[in-house]
């Protein structure tokens, strides 16, 4: 659940004027963040709110394009991106996938957290209530359909996903750290030994 979460969405055309006022205010408010860290409480309800899994774990973010997305219940996994590869790893399997970064990561509205491309702003329409961020796909088969970002002060509090099956995952952020020292090697992955490695960037 967690790779269909964080992996993909895309295409399309001109902003109105609100959605481009709330696309400034959101890309002004996330050049503030250079590094981020904070825990996080997750629940999974499907499109009639019926909860389906809860889950705790850590976010780590630090410009530019590096994250590390870990999740310590129900299950260990972990997933990394460096800007130029992904690594998503299951503990319970040892089973390791590895994504081109240009080819995933740009497919999903996460990449807004840590870039400031126009040609990657331009695939998705911003609207703003208040400290509320809703950022949505403008194509209509993306796996992602909407991602909401909200704030308390200059800090990511909260965060919901919500899926092309109407499936929605809220994040909810506590002992939010902005701007600490996170040391690159936290954003690189070196497999166990026995690890069964999926290495999709050879395709």
């Amino acid at each position: 659940m967690l790779a269909r979460v964080v992996l993909s969405l895309m295409l399309c055309a001109s902003v109105p004027v609100l959605a481009q006022t709330a696309e400034s205010t959101l890309q002004r408010k996330l050049a503030t963040i250079k590094s981020f860290a904070a825990s996080f409480e997750q629940r999974v309800v499907d499109h009639d709110g019926q909860l389906l899994q809860q889950g705790k774990g850590e976010l780590l973010i630090k410009q530019p394009a590096r994250f590390r997305f870990e999740t310590t219940e129900p299950e260990a996994n972990l997933f990394i991106g460096d800007g130029q590869s992904l690594w998503f790893y299951n503990e319970a399997l040892e089973q390791l996938t590895i994504y081109d970064a240009a080819t995933e990561v740009n497919r999903t509205p996460f990449v807004l957290l840590t870039s400031t491309k126009p040609e990657l702003w331009a695939q998705y329409e911003v609207t703003q209530q208040a400290e509320q961020f809703v950022i949505t796909a403008k194509q209509a088969d993306s796996p992602v359909k909407q991602l909401t970002l909200r704030f308390s002060g200059d800090a990511l509090s909260a965060m919901q996903v919500l899926d092309v099956n109407k499936q929605q995952s809220e994040f909810n952020f506590t002992l939010m750290q902005l701007n600490v020292t996170l040391d690159d090697s936290l954003f690189q992955f070196v497999p166990p030994e026995h690890t069964d490695i999926d290495d999709q960037r050879q395709r």
